[in-house]
């Protein structure tokens, strides 16, 4: 799995999607098939497009974004963690990874759907609570659709 870069919960705890937004997260992987939060954990390596927190935005109402700098700058990390542990599957969580391994398309275009073969790629959106993509109705089937080919995958793969 990849996300963006850790939140203060994720700096403060050093583990990922520890955050209101992993707790949403952890709801999806149950809803795709794991049995429960500590299934999730254990079978899944989460890496990020960015080691280190971006920091708060200006209103202080969420977290900066990652700047293209500080993706670029943590890419052979990212790049060398996929080398070593050759994923068959790669969860795609927000923008940004989705298009840092698909290229640029709206989220409509990529959710719901995998691409490649090895490995499968499957994007969902951010978890984020702050993230509206998800008030429409045919989003929130999109992200049934991705959570099904999660499962599918999980059942292929997972003990």
């Amino acid at each position: 799995m990849v996300g963006q870069a850790p939140g203060p919960a994720e700096r403060a705890t050093r583990r990922p999607f520890s955050g209101r937004a992993g707790k949403e997260l952890d709801r999806w992987m149950l809803r795709a098939g794991f049995r429960d939060q500590d299934e999730f954990r254990r079978l899944t390596y989460i890496a990020a497009l960015m080691r280190c927190f971006p920091g708060r935005n200006r209103q202080n109402t969420g977290d900066l974004p990652p700047p293209p700098a500080g993706i670029a700058n943590c890419a052979h990390w990212l790049d060398s963690e996929l080398h070593i542990l050759k994923p068959k599957v790669l969860i795609l969580v927000g923008q940004m990874a989705i298009s840092r391994f698909l290229g640029p398309a709206p989220l409509e275009e990529r959710v719901g759907m995998s691409f490649g073969g090895r490995p499968v790629m499957i994007p969902l959106p951010h978890p984020s609570g702050q993230n509206r993509w998800l008030n429409a109705p045919a989003n929130r089937d999109r992200l049934a659709r991705a959570l099904t080919l999660i499962g599918e995958q999980r059942a292929k793969f997972a003990p």
